[in-house]
């Protein structure tokens, strides 16, 4: 907690730092409990909490050098605090906080003469890359989507509906001990052209195409993992249309490593699906960064700036959608690293 607060400090160049929302708080405390707000000023550390969650707070925080503060309204807490330590600025990140929890806290800070200074994504230059603890717990969470994954492929016959496969995703996850990081995609027939397909009650035909978007979190961690399969023949189309976007996946993921621009990552997919006569049918990026959030930076997108760095973890999907025809998406997370990656995910194509 200490060095990625020290982090904030040196990067922000600020002296007061407030989050309030539960990815802000459980990334830099590892609490995973919600309802506290996490309050840095100079060299000192304010959890703020109401008395309904005071007995979690102060046993999370035992034996941390931290200072507990029980009161609400929080801003009122958070007003008193300032004062004390005769701070007169404070630094929020607007890509969080409750838009009402906002307005309060401006209207007070402001009456006593205390500037809110507004910034999108403080953490997200930190969170880009993940330490060895992350890492763990990321390949945790893609073993057990990859697991989940490969039973359901084992358990696809006509007659069962996407729902059924969707409530049976739940219940593996269940089982695993960990939830969903995202609502599951199950997607037949038709349905699978529409990307985010809403699973529904439509049922497995013989010969059909299944495609499946899911993840899990574990202790905090996003996986994503998506396959896409065939019942028994597989159409001429459909093969040609999968094995465009297997191809445009390997070459992205046999060819990325940390230096590299992150746009290659798209222009390279998107290239591959160009040349053979699909480009306005793929109609969104090629991954996304994850970690305790199941999108966050940096967007694998055409446009994107800076560079791969060693121990991101991102999302490879390309994909085909032919409107009400089918789709074929296959995506796995991986790890950068200085001269190659790390695929996590391992369920069977």
């Amino acid at each position: 907690m200490e060095q990625k607060i020290s982090q904030i400090f040196q990067n922000c160049k600020s002296q007061c730092v407030l989050f309030t929302n539960i990815k802000e708080t459980f990334y830099l405390t590892d609490a995973e409990f919600d309802g506290f707000w996490l309050l840095l000023v100079k060299d000192k550390i304010y959890p703020i909490c109401s008395k309904m969650i005071e007995h979690q707070i102060r046993e999370f925080f035992r034996n941390r050098n931290v200072n507990i503060c029980v009161g609400e309204p929080f801003y009122k807490t958070i007003t008193e605090i300032l004062k004390q330590n005769n701070v007169n600025n404070v630094l929020i990140d607007t890509k969080y906080i409750n838009v009402a929890n906002f307005i309060l806290l401006s209207e007070k800070l402001n009456q006593e003469k205390i500037n809110i200074v507004k910034k999108a994504g403080i953490l997200d230059n930190i969170r880009i890359t993940k330490n060895k603890d992350e890492i763990i717990k990321l390949k945790k969470s893609c073993k057990i989507v990859s697991e989940v994954c490969n039973t359901i492929k084992g358990e696809l016959k006509p007659g069962v509906s996407e729902l059924d496969i969707h409530y049976r995703v739940l219940e593996l996850f269940a089982k695993n001990h960990v939830v969903e990081s995202f609502n599951p995609v199950i997607a037949s027939g038709e349905n699978s052209a529409n990307p985010h397909h809403i699973s529904s009650l439509r049922k497995i035909t013989t010969n059909d195409i299944v495609m499946m978007d899911i993840g899990c979190v574990y202790k905090g961690y996003c996986s994503d993992l998506t396959r896409t399969y065939f019942l028994d023949r597989i159409d001429g189309d459909k093969k040609k249309v999968w094995d465009v976007v297997k191809n445009a996946q390997n070459a992205v993921i046999k060819g990325i490593r940390a230096g590299l621009p992150i746009a290659w990552a798209d222009k390279t997919a998107r290239n591959i699906i160009k040349e053979s006569g699909y480009e306005d049918k793929f109609i969104h990026a090629t991954g996304h960064g994850i970690g305790i959030e199941i999108h966050e930076m940096p967007s694998l997108a055409s446009n994107a700036e800076g560079i791969f760095l060693a121990r991101m973890a991102v999302t490879v999907e390309p994909g085909i959608y032919i409107e009400q025809n089918f789709g074929v998406r296959i995506e796995d997370t991986i790890l950068i690293k200085e001269n190659d990656c790390e695929v996590l995910t391992s369920a069977v194509y």
